[in-house]
């Protein structure tokens, strides 16, 4: 008669090595998640200082060639890139303003369409923007020479643009 030997040789995990894993994983997500989660506030910051930057080079340039152009203390107009620019009496773009000291909603968004080659979605009403088109800036000006942009729903992200003396300053969240 034959004996059979039974091989007890299982292979597999145990329910304690399973265990340990699950807890590991959740501890290496734990701490990686908010890393991943702060992601969008930082791509807002940097695509408002990106328009920034872009606004206030774009400013500069109006104001180099008013200079060029002979900077008589008058409002007048540049031509960039085909484009006509209405500058006042210090020669920073003004939306045709025509002051350093005042300016409306208006005058905000024809400034910024007219030295920008490629604006983004300004909305005349009041900010923030609907939640629905969060890549817009809404427009609201303060008493004075500033236009203030406020982008998406986020209020807190803000450019500052100062018809006066040209500087265009951002805030971020």
């Amino acid at each position: 008669m034959e004996t059979i030997a039974l091989r007890n040789d299982k292979k597999g995990f145990t329910l304690i090595e399973l265990v340990i894993v699950i807890i590991l994983i959740g501890i290496l997500s734990a701490t990686a998640l908010p890393k991943f989660a702060n992601l969008t506030t930082q791509a807002r910051d940097a695509a408002n200082q990106g328009l920034a930057g872009g606004l206030g080079a774009a400013v500069s340039i109006a104001h180099a060639a008013w200079i060029a152009a002979g900077s008589s203390s008058t409002a007048s107009t540049v031509t960039l890139d085909g484009t006509t620019v209405n500058v006042n009496g210090n020669g920073w773009p003004d939306g045709g303003a025509g002051s350093t000291t005042t300016i409306t909603a208006a005058q905000c968004l024809t400034m910024v369409n007219s030295v920008l080659n490629n604006p983004p979605t300004v909305q005349t009403a009041a900010p923030p923007c609907a939640t629905a088109t969060p890549n817009c800036y809404s427009l609201s000006t303060t008493t004075g020479a500033n236009c203030i942009f406020v982008y998406g729903p986020a209020s807190a992200i803000t450019i500052t643009y100062n018809i006066g003396t040209g500087a265009v300053t951002s805030t971020s969240q």
